[in-house]
């Protein structure tokens, strides 16, 4: 088994890369939770805005109605106090209220006759005006409808007005419906962000502001312009939709038109009752800072991440290059280059486990003190690494050689059958054999006529022992018989050496 094997069972095969990996995926989740709570704050973000300003718009607006209506009450109180005797004469004094943004002023006796153009007749009849003015109390505002005569959308106030002996009337002044829009175009900070009116009895909008100025005043149903919204969100729609049909002051309600997400509030106005500010905000509205930001943020970590990940390499691989010199001076003998006795058992045990069958050697050179005593430690030291050498060119690609001490050397090998083994052991002994101690030059001729062998006893997993401690006890048995039978051979451990 070569070097990188044997430190996989030394290491029981731990992966720097597989730690990565687990880093890079952990990193990439945190990641995604990190999207999701930007994507989850800029909704909330979006709904928070868009009840602010709708808000904000709704309070201008009935603050503006407030307005119009002391206007209009002024206006009334000025002139009860002439004590005009007729309609007639009261309608010849409004005429001069109008102006640019008021647009037409007139006049309803006691008994319903109405002191305006015909024009005027026309829409308080179309537009059931009338009903609207008996509800002063002491003032009254329509909804909003469209003039005949300008074309635009108007709103008309009435207010309660006393005349010659106690008669009683209503004075009425109709104003442009733009300078509602107005309020609602100052509060807008985006041309992506719709602002509306909203009646929640017919879902009749008018839009004050949005990213079509020219659709500015325009009237739309709010049925329809919602056809296309997802099938998922409807119900939520619908809620929102049933909520102001109930009078509930303000709701909020978020839903997806194709890929584009929008917040959506909506606020009563406190002098139009049953109409309402509706402010719609795209995703792509004010959450594009955001959008940004959180684009900036994620750029940042990749690029960090990146920096890390060299520098970690980086580091693997010093770090790696140092590992394997300190592993060799740690795991290997330093003369023959295979595993001492420390690291052996360390690996044999989780090479062990890893194995259905295994078998363990036991290796002694024959005679090897009498080569040390007559050639000299040199050449005792050359017989080891040639030793050793014949031991990994026929076991290391199956198992795990080592030297225990002297000359003494073990083998653990994955088994596919004995035979297999057999033949390798037998393959060994030819090439131990075939080791000289020295070469044809003058005065080395009984090195080089010296024999080499070995003496080796096999034990195989689980057989014959189902723990290493014992199947070295079992190897360590057959070697000895081997010993007394002679040396030079080899032999399968057998209950009967042990008697």
């Amino acid at each position: 088994m070569n070097n990188k094997n044997e430190l996989k069972y030394l290491k029981g095969g731990r992966s720097f890369y597989i730690t990565l990996i687990v880093c890079m995926i952990v990193f990439l989740g945190a990641i995604t939770i990190l999207i999701l709570a930007f994507n989850l704050l800029i909704m909330q973000h979006d709904e928070k805005l868009s009840g602010e300003i709708c808000t904000l718009v709704s309070e201008k607006m009935s603050n503006s109605l407030s307005i119009l209506t002391d206007s209009t009450q002024e206006v009334s109180s000025v002139l009860s106090a002439q004590d005009f005797d007729s309609p007639e004469e009261i309608y010849e004094v409004l005429k001069d209220y109008e102006g640019t943004k008021i647009i037409s002023v007139g006049f309803i006796d006691e008994d319903d006759k109405l002191y305006m153009s015909e024009t005027e007749e026309k829409e308080f009849e179309k537009w059931n005006l009338l009903d609207t003015a008996k509800k002063a109390d002491p003032v009254s505002i329509s909804a909003p409808y469209r003039s005949t005569r300008i074309g635009q959308p108007v709103i008309t106030l009435f207010t309660d007005f006393e005349y010659g002996n106690s008669r009683h009337g209503y004075m009425f002044m109709t104003y442009l419906f733009s300078s509602l829009q107005e309020v609602a175009v100052t509060q807008s900070l985006t041309n992506d962000i719709e602002i509306w009116l909203m009646d929640a009895k017919s879902a009749n909008i008018i839009q004050c502001v949005g990213s079509d100025m020219h659709a500015s005043g325009s009237w739309a149903n709010a049925y329809l312009a919602m056809q296309n919204i997802n099938s998922e969100n409807k119900a939520d729609y619908d809620l929102w939709y049933y909520k102001m049909v109930t009078g509930v002051p303000s709701a909020a309600v978020s839903y997806k038109i194709e890929d584009t997400f929008y917040s959506q509030f909506c606020s009563s106005i406190e002098h139009m009752p049953g109409w309402y500010v509706v402010v719609r905000i795209p995703s792509s509205a004010l959450s594009a800072t955001m959008k940004t930001f959180r684009n900036y943020v994620i750029i940042f970590i990749l690029v960090l991440l990146n920096i890390v990940f060299i520098l970690v390499s980086l580091m693997y691989i010093s770090w790696k290059r140092e590992s394997r010199m300190l592993s060799q001076l740690s795991i290997n003998d330093p003369l023959t280059g295979v595993l001492n006795r420390r690291a052996f058992e360390l690996a044999a045990e989780k090479m062990i486990s890893d194995s259905k069958e295994a078998a363990i050697m036991f290796f002694d050179i024959d005679y090897f003190k009498q080569v040390n005593d007559t050639f000299g430690h040199d050449t005792g030291d050359k017989l080891l690494v040639a030793f050793s050498n014949a031991l990994k060119k026929n076991f290391s690609e199956i198992g795990l050689v080592s030297r225990y001490g002297g000359d003494e050397f073990v083998v653990l090998a994955h088994m596919d059958s004995k035979e297999q083994i057999t033949e390798l052991l037998k393959q060994a002994k030819d090439d131990v054999h075939a080791i000289k101690l020295g070469d044809d030059k003058e005065g080395e001729s009984e090195t080089k006529d010296f024999l080499i062998s070995f003496s080796a006893g096999v034990a195989s997993y689980p057989q014959d022992a189902s723990s290493l401690d014992e199947l070295q006890k079992c190897a360590d048995s057959a070697l000895y018989t081997v010993k007394e039978r002679g040396r030079n051979d080899y032999l399968w451990y057998s209950p009967s050496f042990e008697e």
